[in-house]
């Protein structure tokens, strides 16, 4: 699969050089800022005059492709600005190596069953995790949302709750994904609301000052509007590997939007009330309580997109770790679980090819399934089969 992500980034090359990647919105939003039109941040057509100053040889973008992130967010690409777009983008991917590497030196610190794993191992299951190469490629903001979680995973480790949630709440730039975590970890540790809340306050008074009251109505109305039109085919719901992903794609033909929301919401609300039963009844394991977290935000996530899958590599490191030790039917199932999740083929085929990836949340719910299950009462030795005690 590292070979393949290899092949694939000599391929797109020339594509990356004209400017096709989703960075194209973290590079605009941080030019609009700088040249002091923070309260046209979500004007679309502002959007799409300043891309068109640095990559305009793009046919297929016919509009802006849609900066639709808090206003906070685009503070950190101001910086990018003062170097040309292409040297900003090399930058950038060069951070995002940089925080991969952190985020595994992090686990391998702090987590001693992650230490057993050689490093080469490490290095391959990175290289070889598609999402993480799309993130990479795309010029993405995950692997920053990584190393937060992992730095959040540390923090609480260490007994350090308060701590962990000052540093989730600096990953709400993907509120949708943040706020989900946040809230089924805090059902086993409460105090780490005490940290988030008020980062996440000062989060939202930044970005009041930048585009003002008004503007933050105006964001709210236009990430529905995206949503709800499709951004001009940036934003596809049966693209999305999640169970609104898979709900659309089951539903396809059906006309009603209500009865199709109505069904994502119960299953979220279904998975939700799941995930915290489950952190509840386990024991105090970080890594568990973050697995299942995760896993279950990722499914739950309404907007979540194949690169924020990148979440799920401390979960599969744990499974590298817990999985081949015995012959048992559900040790063999973890396997396979972990071959399908590194299968890039399958994301290709899935996304690429059929343009169905909310098919994928298939797998997500298997993985939530045997870890959801290794907390309850009766599955005890099953839960150290999965994801072990104290890590």
């Amino acid at each position: 699969m590292a070979i393949c992500h290899a092949a694939m980034v000599l391929t797109v090359l020339p594509s990356l050089r004209r400017g096709y990647q989703d960075f194209t919105i973290f590079y605009s939003a941080g030019k609009i800022v700088r040249n002091g039109q923070s309260a046209s941040l979500y004007d679309l057509r502002v959007q799409y005059r300043t891309q068109n100053e640095f990559a305009p040889d793009v046919p297929i973008r016919r509009a802006a492709l849609p900066y639709n992130h808090p206003p906070f967010e685009a503070l950190l690409f101001v910086p990018f600005t003062f170097v040309g777009y292409l040297p900003a983008y090399g930058i950038w991917a060069v951070l995002n190596l940089a925080m991969l590497a952190i985020s595994l030196a992090l686990l391998r610190k702090h987590f001693s069953d992650i230490r057993s794993l050689s490093p080469a191992l490490l290095g391959l299951a990175v290289a070889g995790f598609f999402p993480i190469a799309l993130g990479i490629i795309q010029g993405q903001d995950s692997t920053l949302l990584l190393v937060i979680t992992v730095l959040a995973m540390v923090a609480a480790s260490a007994g350090r709750d308060v701590s962990a949630g000052v540093v989730l709440a600096l990953g709400l730039f993907k509120f949708h994904l943040i706020v989900p975590l946040v809230l089924i970890v805090a059902m086993k540790r409460p105090r780490l609301l005490v940290g988030f809340v008020p980062v996440a306050l000062a989060l939202g008074a930044v970005s009041v000052a930048m585009v003002g009251w008004h503007g933050v109505f105006d964001y709210l109305q236009f990430v529905l509007r995206l949503e709800k039109i499709g951004a001009g085919g940036a934003i596809v719901a049966v693209e999305m590997p999640s169970l609104h992903g898979l709900i659309a794609d089951m539903t396809v033909g059906f006309d009603s939007r209500f009865w199709r929301t109505l069904l994502t919401v119960a299953g979220s609300v279904a998975i939700f009330l799941a995930a915290v039963w489950s952190v509840r009844k386990a024991g105090d394991s970080v890594p568990y309580t973050f697995a299942l977290a995760t896993v279950a935000t990722m499914l739950i996530g309404y907007h979540t997109m194949p690169y924020d899958l990148s979440l799920l590599l401390p979960v599969a490191l744990f499974l590298f770790v817990t999985t081949g030790q015995t012959s048992t039917t559900g040790d063999r199932a973890d396997m396979l679980l972990l071959f399908l999740l590194f299968l890039t083929p399958l994301y290709v085929f899935l996304g690429l090819h059929l343009n169905r990836l909310g098919w994928f949340a298939l797998l997500l719910i298997w993985l939530f399934w045997r870890l959801a299950c290794a907390a309850g009462p009766i599955s005890r030795q099953a839960k150290q089969a999965i994801l072990a005690g104290p890590l």
